[in-house]
This record gives C-alpha cells, sequence and structure tokens, in this order.
C-alpha cells in the first residue's frame, strides 16, 4: 500500500469516527481522560453510596437522599440529555436533597459538567441543585449549558478552582447557605454570575475572576465577604448589595464594568483597597488550570441572538393565550385578579414608595395607579380575601395584611410571622375565608389570625409558581407546567405555560392569568391571559 491510499484509508476512519461517534464522546477523547471511556447510562434516586468515573450519560435526573453520596473522580464527563421543548419533557439535573456531591477533579483532570447537544445552548439541562447539603464539593469542574449553574439551599458548599459559563439564569444561586466560592473563573452567565438571596449567614467569595457578562455578584440580606477578585467586561452592575446585606470588599479589581459597587441604604458595608478603574496595583488572581472551550455559545444569554425558547406558541392542544399586556414588561411575583382589575408588587418601579410600588391595572384600559409601599420590601405571592390583601415577605420572612387608600399610599392592617407548621411560602391565595400558602410540596390552609388549619400533601407535582384559587380548584405553576389540584393534593388536571417561568397566577372567573420571567433582562410582555381548552390532554398522555 502507497502513502497515498494510507492517508486516503485514514481520512476515511476519521470521518466515520466524526459520524459515528457522540459529540460528548468526542470531547472526552479530545479534553479527559486519555484512554476510552466506558459509557454508563444513570438516573433516579441513588440507594446507596455511588462513585462515577469516565463518561456518564445522565438520561433521566439524579437524587442524591440523605446519608447518601455521590463521589465524581477526577477526569470523569457526564453529558446530560438536552430539552429544548416546553410539552412532555424535563430539564436533566443533579439533586442532593441532604445528601452530598464530591466532585474533586485536578488541574489536568477537570470533571465536566455539560450538554449532550452537538450544538449546545443555555438551558439545555436542568443544572446542580444541593438542598441541606453539608458536606459538597466543586473542584476543578467545568458546569457549562445549564438553566442554573449550581443552586444552594440551606447548605454549607465549597466551590473552588471551577469554570462556570454560559449559564441560562444564575452561575450560583444561594439562599440559606454558607459558601466558600475560591479560584474560579465564571462568566458569561444570563442573569447574576452569583446571586445571593435569602438570609445566607455567611459566603465567602475570593481569588476569582469574573469575566464579564451582564451581572456579577447581587446579594439580598446577605453576609458576603468579596475579596481579591477581578471583575472585567461586564455592562451592568459587579458588586451589589440589597434589602438588608452586609458586604465586605477589600483590594478588588474592576476593568470595564457598567457599575463597579451599588449599595442600597438598607446594606452596610466595608470597602478598602479596591482598585475601581482597573490601572492599580491589585493584582489579577492566578488560575492554575487551563479553560478549554471546544465549543462555544457565542452569546451572553439574554442577548437578542438568544436561541433559548422563552415564548411558547400561543395555542396547543391545551391551552390558548387570549391576551398579552404589551405595557406590562417588568416579571413580578405577584398577581391578583379582583373586580376586573389585575393588581400587583411591581419589581422595578418605586414611583409612589422606598419600596416595590403596588399597582392596580385597569384591564379595560390598560391605564395604571401606583400606591406607595415603604414597608414591604420583596413581596412574594398575593391574595384578596374579598376586604384586604395578603402577601409574603421574602426578606423580612413576614406575612403582611393590608389595603391601599385613598392617598394613594398602602396601609398595614397585621403583620404576622410565619405561622408553626408552615415550611416556606411561595404563593398566597384566598377563598375569602380562609388564606392558602403553597410550597413546592405543600399547600397550607389557616384563618385570618394566622392559625394553621390543615396541611395538604401534593402528590405527584408541585407548587414553585404561585397559587390561586377558582371556587373548586387550586391551580398553581411549576416547572414547563400549570397544574390543577383538588382539595385532597392530588391532581384534577394540567396545562402548558404560556412561556418560561411561571411566577404568579390568578384566576378571573372564567380564565387563567399568569405572569411569567421570559427573559428578566427583556422589555417584552409578561403578562398573559389563557383560556383552558382541555386540563386533561396530558393526563391521558
Amino acid at each position: 500500500m502507497n502513502e497515498t491510499s494510507r492517508k486516503k484509508i485514514l481520512i476515511l476512519l476519521t470521518l466515520v469516527l466524526v459520524l459515528i461517534t457522540p459529540i460528548s464522546l468526542i470531547l472526552i477523547l479530545s479534553q479527559g481522560p486519555k484512554s476510552g471511556p466506558e459509557v454508563t447510562i444513570v438516573g433516579g434516586m441513588l440507594s446507596e453510596d455511588t462513585t462515577w468515573q469516565g463518561f456518564i450519560h445522565v438520561k433521566d435526573s439524579v437524587v442524591i437522599p440523605k446519608n447518601v453520596t455521590l463521589t465524581i473522580l477526577p477526569g470523569t464527563f457526564l453529558e446530560f440529555e438536552h430539552y429544548r421543548g416546553y410539552k412532555g419533557g424535563s430539564r436533566k439535573s443533579i439533586s442532593s436533597t441532604g445528601g452530598n456531591i464530591i466532585a474533586i477533579g485536578t488541574p489536568e483532570k477537570q470533571i465536566w459538567f455539560t450538554s449532550d447537544a452537538e450544538d449546545p445552548i443555555n438551558g439545555d439541562w436542568g443544572g446542580i441543585y444541593c438542598m441541606d447539603t453539608n458536606a459538597s464539593v466543586f473542584m476543578y469542574a467545568i458546569i457549562e449549558f445549564a438553566f442554573i449553574g449550581i443552586e444552594s439551599g440551606g447548605s454549607r458548599l465549597n466551590i473552588s478552582h471551577t469554570i462556570i459559563r454560559w449559564i441560562h439564569a444564575e452561575g450560583v444561586y444561594s439562599s440559606r447557605s454558607t459558601l466558600l466560592i475560591e479560584s474560579c473563573l465564571i462568566y458569561d452567565n444570563g442573569y447574576h454570575d452569583l446571586s445571593l438571596e435569602d438570609f445566607n449567614p455567611n459566603i465567602t467569595v475570593r481569588f476569582n475572576i469574573f469575566n464579564g457578562g451582564n451581572f456579577a455578584i447581587y446579594s439580598e440580606a446577605t453576609n458576603v465577604d468579596i475579596f481579591s477578585n477581578y471583575f472585567v467586561n461586564y455592562t451592568g452592575t459587579a458588586v451589589s448589595g440589597n434589602l438588608y446585606s452586609n458586604l465586605t470588599i477589600i483590594e478588588n479589581k474592576f476593568k470595564d464594568v457598567g457599575a463597579q459597587i451599588i449599595l442600597d441604604p438598607t446594606t452596610t458595608n466595608i470597602t478598602s483597597g479596591n482598585d475601581l478603574l482597573g490601572n492599580g496595583t491589585v493584582p489579577i488572581p492566578y488560575l492554575d488550570y487551563d479553560n478549554p472551550e471546544p465549543r462555544k455559545l457565542g452569546y451572553v444569554p439574554g442577548d437578542p441572538e438568544d436561541r433559548y425558547l422563552y415564548v411558547y406558541p400561543d395555542i396547543d392542544e391545551t391551552r390558548q393565550i387570549i391576551r398579552k399586556l404589551e405595557n406590562e414588561t417588568t416579571f413580578d411575583w405577584s398577581l391578583e385578579y379582583v373586580n376586573g382589575c389585575l393588581w400587583k408588587f411591581e419589581h422595578r418601579s418605586f414611583i409612589k414608595g422606598s419600596s416595590q410600588d403596588f399597582v392596580k391595572i385597569n384591564l379595560t384600559t390598560e391605564t395604571k395607579e401606583q400606591f406607595g409601599n415603604d414597608i414591604i420590601p420583596n413581596p412574594n405571592g398575593l391574595a384578596y380575601d374579598g376586604e384586604h390583601f395578603w402577601t409574603h415577605d421574602i426578606v423580612l420572612n413576614k406575612i403582611y395584611k393590608f389595603q391601599p387608600n385613598a392617598s394613594n399610599l398602602i396601609d398595614i392592617i397585621a403583620v404576622y410571622d410565619i405561622p408553626m407548621g408552615v415550611d416556606s411560602v411561595i404563593g398566597v391565595a384566598s377563598d375569602g375565608t380562609f388564606i392558602y400558602f403553597s410550597d413546592a410540596q405543600h399547600i397550607y390552609k389557616l384563618n385570618k389570625t394566622m392559625n394553621l388549619i390543615e396541611t395538604i400533601n401534593l402528590v405527584g407535582g408541585s407548587a414553585v409558581g404561585g397559587i390561586t384559587w377558582t371556587g373548586t380548584h387550586f391551580w398553581c405553576g411549576e416547572e414547563l407546567m400549570l397544574t390543577k389540584w383538588n382539595m385532597n393534593g392530588t391532581i384534577a388536571g394540567q396545562i402548558y405555560p404560556a412561556a418560561e417561568g411561571t411566577i404568579g397566577i390568578t384566576w378571573d372567573g372564567t380564565r387563567l392569568w399568569t405572569s411569567q420571567k421570559t427573559c428578566e433582562s427583556w422589555l417584552d410582555a409578561k403578562i398573559f391571559q389563557i383560556d383552558i381548552i382541555d386540563d386533561q390532554y396530558i393526563l391521558n398522555q
């Protein structure tokens, strides 16, 4: 065989390899372990301590329960089966619910969490969820193309020497947690690189490079130490302190950012030795690992060219979008219909008061009336009992009974602590006699003095996107679904949502109205009126 023939055969073999080999396997062969890995398909709940190595295909979401540890060895390549629709599927994820995830790579053998798509985009898979975990570690890892990078709730986490990029929402989202975020490279994520909200007692962010995107660090009701980081190429604010946060910001370097540091009046801070213009003596942190980019997103999530499906078709087998309020372009965590009007706390409106305005929308004219709010910093959920409004504030963790007055202010009638027996509050509803709170797995029935009457356990679904009462049933939002619940916690019906991220829901006597995130940074319609066509279609599939 001559040299020309050998070259032709080599080229042919290479083409065959490319055609038959999954993109993720090509990546692991080029970037990960050098020997051919054995493919392991995973999914479901782990029942015992488990170790992963080599090539892992996540076909179904993985859950690590209490007293179970998942160990991921250096050089392991995890690809998640991607999903880009809005009906009949789900984003795959890894979740610890009391268990631990130990993912410790090395500079030469990073652990890779990515999409299995040949042409991946933001939101292809769900993310890594760490709930009530006390010893989870992510070190020398790469996390990319997920809906959320790492979400921590009530946990202790060590995230270090890790690359987090091209995430649909937040690179890291944390509530009620203690985190160390050290020597990471974080960039080009959709909303915030780090979103630290809801009573984080101790967050340390040090020696990281925040390498561009929309916003770097956002905090609410959080204690955070920010030391010796480099922030570069941000269109928005690099460090933001809000709603009773406590920030220590020392010896950080900023360059080419929309704003270096913005703190609201409730935030306390210590700042010292920061290089605000990027031309001082503060050094750029040294990272002891490479940044391989065999597949690039090509945009920051939220850019005009974003390819994620934010708004769904107007009509499908289960529902039809009847109306969009084009002037309501800010997403809101509260929505309530009362006598021909919609009411909400407006997320970005501070016209009448120092906190979010309480807004009345006349549905005939679409004109707005604002009522000043100086008391409730971050309302979540809204209900009307026929006389008064009710809401929950996620920063102060209080329940407020209130009403608007003739002076365009709100009068606080009563303030309550979260009642004993109520785990948390996401949505608020009323049937006129009782008040109902929802969290992910429960609906709580309370009287108007906030005594718990009954806890309804939800079976077969969740309630993470608000709650409303129709007179016979509850409707709640959840991921890629609106669910109708019986009073006993069983599912009575389901329809597909109008758009990405249902965060508020109400009933006008005939139809549902929902508040959707779509893309947080877009000034598009966020409120939709929905006619239910067939709430049994999904259940019968």
